[in-house]
């Protein structure tokens, strides 16, 4: 495995991702469950931080690689508390420990200059470092270990200081395993409202790039969300910057249940290109079109990675309410 400076991380370093739901059939989940080889955490909904520990030193890197300035210092003191054998590269999720995550908060926090990042860390909450992978440890590369190893490893160290009587550990939050069947977990999910599961196979190893590209996800660590699904209104198009008799994107509305008042849903525009083109027509829209998706923003109702399943030729505009109004007070 190749072997990299910690100060400054590598720009072009990108770590391994998760299978999504749509790439795996489920009953590799299931053979790794009866084989006892299954591991789930709960997803939690933030940014991707990788965690450089050297000689003393605490640098702290977001997935793009851009080292992060001194709004996480308190991430970085807690660190500084724990006997990580050093150098050590930890990847790690950045988010607010709230019972909801709030990608929105966070987002918030990581996109504002410093002075308004920690003006909103003392309004929101400070973000927290949820650490759920290693890069390297005490100066090795432990990569291709098997998950279950690294965990082992990490446990230990961070531990001995959850919930100490000096109040070490403020800020970093240990990953969440959940001791349950995958069925039971799946539900657990969508009573609780969180985002979703990440699922290991207990000997997975990840891997690593330095030129920046992505990386092939790898095999052995899933990701699971609920699907939801409805109906939107298409009320018009924006066309390709390449062809502009070809669509780029359409614009997507629901009535709110409340008022009866169209709001925004965002845009979609994965589409065969074949569609592209049927929908570059004034005189088609608006039309119904119905998409599954991950989830939907709190404040505004949009929704997030939206897929195609089909256009309802069925179905009136009027009829595309949705499920409740928004913003969710």
């Amino acid at each position: 495995m190749a072997r990299f400076p910690f100060d400054p991380l590598p720009d072009g370093f990108v770590l391994g991702k998760p299978v999504d739901r749509h790439s795996y059939d489920e009953r590799m989940i299931y053979e790794l469950e009866q084989r006892g080889d299954l591991i789930i955490t709960r997803k939690r909904d933030g940014w991707k931080i990788y965690t450089a520990i050297n000689r003393g030193r605490v640098r702290l890197y977001t997935a793009g690689g851009s080292e992060i300035d001194e709004r996480l210092d308190h991430v970085k003191n807690d660190l500084l508390c724990c006997d990580v054998p050093s150098p050590a590269l930890i990847a790690g999720e950045g988010i607010i420990d709230i019972i909801h995550d709030d990608i929105g908060k966070v987002g918030s926090i990581f996109n504002a200059n410093l002075k308004r990042s920690l003006e909103l860390q003392e309004e929101y909450g400070k973000i927290r470092f949820m650490p759920f992978g290693l890069v390297h440890w005490g100066g090795k590369s432990v990569i291709g270990d098997p998950y279950e190893k690294n965990l082992a490893r990490l446990g230990p160290v961070l531990s001995r200081f959850y919930g100490s009587t000096k109040g070490r550990l403020t800020y970093i939050t240990p990953i969440h395993i959940l001791t349950m069947s995958f069925d039971e977990a799946k539900k657990l999910v969508i009573e609780k409202g969180w985002e979703g599961l990440v699922l290991y196979d207990r000997n997975f190893a990840n891997s690593f790039v330095l030129d920046g590209t992505s990386p092939d996800r790898p095999s052995g660590c899933y990701k699971w969300k609920p699907v939801f699904e409805d109906d939107f209104i298409a009320r018009s198009w924006i066309p390709s910057p390449k062809d502009p008799l070809a669509v780029r994107d359409v614009m997507l509305f629901q009535k709110d249940p409340i008022t009866g008042k169209e709001f925004p849903c965002g845009k979609f525009g994965t589409f065969s290109k074949k569609l592209k083109k049927e929908l570059a027509d004034d005189s088609k829209y608006p039309f119904v079109i119905q998409l599954e998706f991950d989830a939907r923003y709190p404040k505004s109702g949009k929704i997030r990675s939206p897929r195609y399943v089909r256009i309802r030729t069925d179905k009136k505009v009027e009829d595309c309410i949705a499920p409740k109004s928004y913003p969710v007070r």
